[in-house]
């Protein structure tokens, strides 16, 4: 299966065969081609690392841009606040029904102790 290659990958192969070929030419045409090899070598190593840098650096400030200023963050920022809405709303109700709760204990407390006094006078 063919892979297709965006124009930066592209670049990248087309400088490093371009490299090639010049040390090979120079290699082979040169009674000094070893300093020259040398030289074009650590050009060509400068260029494809400057390239991949300079791509790397694209991508993630475009990520970032897409990130911070996306309707997908706008999104996800509406979710939270959703999302954040409703733990209140439920920590409420659940405030609430403990109070409740408290209150019929409270209750239950009352009649259980009147219920001992009047199991106390009976005795």
């Amino acid at each position: 299966m063919i892979k297709t290659r965006n124009a930066t990958e592209l670049a990248i192969i087309c400088v490093t065969g371009l490299i090639a070929l010049a040390l090979l030419v120079v290699r082979f045409h040169s009674a000094n081609g070893s300093k020259e090899m040398v030289a074009l070598a650590v050009a060509g190593m400068l260029t494809v690392g400057l390239v991949v840098g300079a791509r790397h650096l694209t991508a993630r400030n475009q990520a970032k841009l897409e990130l911070t200023g996306g309707e997908q963050y706008r999104q996800m920022a509406d979710e939270y606040r959703r999302l954040a809405d409703l733990a209140i709303t439920a920590q409420e109700h659940t405030d609430l029904k403990l109070g409740d709760v408290g209150v019929q204990l409270d209750y239950l407390r009352e009649k259980i102790e009147s219920m001992q006094k009047i199991l106390e006078d009976v005795e």
